[in-house]
């Protein structure tokens, strides 16, 4: 991780940090100019005391927007109440530099500079609040502005443009308000669709492992019990004729049922594994050990393999297996007598297929062996996730099943 990414972790983690440093930053750019007016204001000392203090409570209040925000927007609004609540403030004007000696006048004052960090704290509202309490704090944000507009208006003998400077300054206010609130409730908008975004990923996520899940179980399930039902069938017609060949049947499916038993282990792991991505998937080099376990059924399956497959993934590996499995028991299930199956594994710098075919055996004893399709469907699906193409249907009398990738599709 870089120091640029500890550092985000370390401050999401200490939000208030952050916060502190922010109410430091505003202190220093609107205390001293708050602090000069309050040098040039006419009130009695325990009006500005007071008005300076309000002040330094909504500045603390920053640091607390996010740890506490709903506190620091109450604490905020209690002090500008008592601000508001003050007796009118009267500035010279010569005290700030506006005008010279002889032509000084005094003006009303709105609020203090600091106090318009009030609006970082009704921002913090609007971002991080349900809709009913930001609407609430948009409410009392904007009552405070004309709250804040009226109480001046008291003093407004002492301007020449009197009403119109007010209604300019309400106007203002209440932009300024409207403004903060709206720009907030858009932040807090879009990362509620982030999160709902995030969630169907994850949604997504979990069913396409679940479905993947179902895929490994019904290849697993559905090549074994094919394979132990025709040992078994086979074991009992010769069982009294060669005992030997029946403990031969035997054996394979005690062989074939351990690997399916292991196999299912594996699988099912993945459900108690934080990283089910690490999980142990068959690929090409497992393939000759299936060959074998169906060869010892009785079924004549010949496989060919050419070329290597030095740019075929290790999903694209995993699938192919899965076709060879799934190929195998519909040739095993569905296949008449003495079938043959021939198993074809074929890669070149641009290409690798993989094609599976029976030649039907024999039509008169096909076994009556129900199946739905999803072998077939499921296996279609792993070639498409990576990258391939799939081909499945009769083709001379048999059934014939094609994968191909091609190298454009694996490293894009």
């Amino acid at each position: 991780m870089t120091s640029t990414g500890r550092t985000d972790r370390w401050l999401r983690a200490h939000p208030v940090v952050p916060d502190v440093l922010l109410a430091l930053a505003i202190a220093a750019v609107a205390g001293p100019l708050s602090l000069e007016i309050l040098r040039a204001a006419t009130s009695p000392a325990w009006v500005l005391w007071t008005a300076g203090l309000c002040g330094l409570v909504v500045l603390a209040a920053v640091a607390l927007r996010r740890i506490a925000t709903e506190a620091a927007f109450v604490l905020a609004t209690l002090a500008m109440s008592v601000t508001v609540a003050l007796p009118n403030t009267m500035i010279r004007t010569a005290g700030l530099g506006l005008a010279d000696a002889g032509a000084e006048m005094e003006i009303p004052l709105f609020f203090l500079p600091s106090s318009a960090v009030y609006l970082v704290l009704l921002y913090a509202v609007a971002t991080q609040c349900s809709p009913a309490k930001s609407l609430l704090a948009l409410g009392i944000s904007l009552a405070g502005a004309v709250l804040c507009t009226a109480r001046t208006a008291t003093a407004y003998g002492a301007l020449p443009a009197g009403w119109l400077t007010l209604l300019l300054a309400l106007l203002a206010l209440v932009a300024a308000v409207a403004g903060t609130w709206s720009v907030g409730r858009s932040h807090f908008d879009r990362r509620q669709r982030q999160a709902e975004e995030a969630a169907e990923a994850a949604e997504r996520a979990v069913t396409g492992e679940r479905q993947r899940i179902a895929r490994d179980m019904h290849d697993i399930v559905a090549h074994s019990l094919a394979v132990i039902v025709r040992q078994a069938e086979g074991g009992a017609a010769i069982a009294a004729k060669s005992p030997d060949r029946a403990a031969e049947a035997l054996s394979v499916i005690a062989g074939t049922a351990r690997e399916a038993l292991t196999d299912m282990r594996g699988t099912l792991q993945v459900l108690r594994e934080s990283s089910p991505q690490e999980a142990v998937q068959p690929s090409l080099a497992a393939i000759p050990a299936l060959v074998e376990r169906v060869r010892a059924t009785g079924v004549d399956v010949r496989l060919t393999e050419q070329g290597t497959p030095v740019a075929m993934t290790p999903g694209a590996a995993t699938a192919a297996y899965r076709v060879v499995q799934e190929a195998l028991t519909n040739s095993v299930k569905h296949a008449g007598s003495n079938p043959t199956v021939t198993i074809t594994v074929e890669h070149s710098p641009r290409t690798s297929v993989v094609t599976v075919a029976d030649n039907g055996g024999n039509a008169e004893d096909r076994p009556a062996m129900p199946g739905a399709g999803a072998g077939l469907r499921g296996a279609e699906e792993r070639v498409h996730a990576a990258g391939g193409t799939f081909e499945a249907g009769p083709a001379d009398g048999g059934f014939r099943v094609r994968a191909q990738w091609h190298a454009r599709d694996r490293q894009g």
